[in-house]
């Protein structure tokens, strides 16, 4: 199974990033990152294949670098 997700922030503040990604079919999907937990969460609840390789970028590049990315891409 083949993903593609352009991942880019929208919003940032003092304890939360908002990221934007689309899926295949081009529905765009929001996912939160809890700066001080380290933690992200889909703002529609669904935890799928998707979801997860974006979270898993994303939180990557939060722990290692301390900032918050601005794009990113997820490709496999």
């Amino acid at each position: 199974m083949a993903l593609y997700a352009e991942i880019e922030k929208i919003d940032e503040t003092d304890r939360e990033v908002r990221y934007q990604f689309a899926d295949a079919a081009g529905r765009e999907r929001i996912m939160l990152l809890d700066k001080v937990s380290g933690r992200t969460a889909p703002e529609d609840g669904r935890e799928d294949y998707l979801y997860r390789a974006v979270a898993r970028k994303v939180a990557v590049c939060w722990l290692r670098e301390g900032a918050a990315p601005g794009r990113l891409l997820v490709q496999s």
